[in-house]
């Protein structure tokens, strides 16, 4: 880890909430923030993706939305990759929908920290149900 790292166990990731407050964050990209600030709300009251926000020292450094996904083989590619034609033609996965980091903390190992805890979710889903990839 950099000297000007931020410890993981300084950062903390909720569901996001209509209680947090998000108008500071700004991750340099107009599109990502105004997902966040405004979009993410009615994806998850669709059941379209689930936010979660990173917090340090209170404050949003990053968020990450995740969604179910597949991974939708072609005849060639079910031959070449497996070597026989399988069965199945798509592979469950779940998507990193969108993901930013606050420009105050970009290269500090926040998207990292992010990108793992993704991870770490689909592996998790992977012993409940069929999880198998991870998409971006």
């Amino acid at each position: 880890m950099a000297s000007d790292s931020i410890a993981e166990s300084g950062l903390s990731v909720v569901l996001l909430n209509k209680g947090q407050a998000l108008d500071a964050f700004d991750c340099g990209d107009a599109d990502l923030n105004d997902f966040l600030k405004a979009d993410a709300f009615s994806y998850d009251e669709k059941a379209i993706a689930k936010t979660y926000v990173c917090l340090y020292e209170n404050l949003p450094v990053g968020f990450f939305s995740i969604c179910a996904d597949a991974i939708r083989l072609s005849y060639a590619e079910r031959e070449t990759e497996f070597g026989k034609q399988k069965v199945h033609s798509d592979y469950p996965a779940l998507k990193i929908a969108r993901l930013a980091v606050a420009k105050s903390v970009q290269n500090k190992g926040v998207g990292s920290y992010l990108v793992k805890l993704v991870l770490g979710k689909a592996f998790s889903l992977s012993e409940q149900i069929g999880c198998r990839f991870v998409t971006v």
